[in-house]
């Protein structure tokens, strides 16, 4: 018996391990198709709909990509991250959905930490875009998240945004670009963050 458990140990530990290997690739060729980004960046990939916010109305993809210095108070790339969608849509998505959607994502990203605690109460985040490009296939966007940061500080915390999307037409899907960071948009780490471009031609 105890031999026949410790098969089936090895077993699921290496079906789990062939599965991370397998999503690990599927990030990376996703996010070299459609971004400009070095090997520095750490990649994790999700389907929508996407396990904690499936409340979000698309079918399509997400490509997530954090610096080193992510999850670590004490650095200045702290909660500075991107992530980037290719939906199906048969037009632009608009700045209310987009709102809306960034709100269900981060109140179910954000929730996940707290599920268990039922003293727990989930603040519900707030997102407000402004527009400042827009064209039959482009816009963009800049504006900021009220968020409950439920994973290290435990406190409420602004995330300066920014969102690039383009409409490709021959295909019916939308490329959305976010970048986030509790800093203001001069502070170095939006440096960093710029280094993630959209890939040109992504439409052909």
């Amino acid at each position: 018996m105890k031999t026949t458990r410790n098969i089936l140990l090895t077993l699921v530990l290496l079906l789990n391990s062939m599965l991370s290997f397998g999503q690990e690739q599927e990030a990376e060729k996703l996010a070299e198709r459609l971004l400009e980004a070095d090997s520095t960046w750490g990649k994790e990939l999700f389907q929508f709909p996407i396990s904690f916010a499936q409340e979000i109305n698309f079918q399509g993809a997400e490509v997530a990509l954090f610096p080193k210095g992510w999850s670590n108070e004490q650095s200045p790339e702290f909660w500075s991250y991107a992530f980037v969608w290719e939906v199906d849509t048969d037009k632009q998505v608009t700045k209310t959905v987009l709102e809306s959607s960034l709100q269900l994502y981060f109140d179910g990203l954000l929730s996940i930490d707290i599920w268990k605690k039922s003293d727990a109460t989930i603040q519900n985040t707030k997102a407000l875009l402004g527009e400042k490009e827009a064209n039959k296939s482009t816009s963009r966007f800049t504006g900021h998240l009220d968020i409950f940061e439920s994973r290290y500080t435990k406190k409420p915390m602004t995330l300066q945004v920014t969102v690039e999307q383009h409409y490709c037409e021959q295909t019916n899907k939308t490329i959305i670009l976010f970048k986030f960071s509790p800093k203001e948009f001069e502070h170095n780490a939006w440096m960093k963050l710029d280094e993630i471009e959209l890939r040109e031609g992504l439409c052909k």
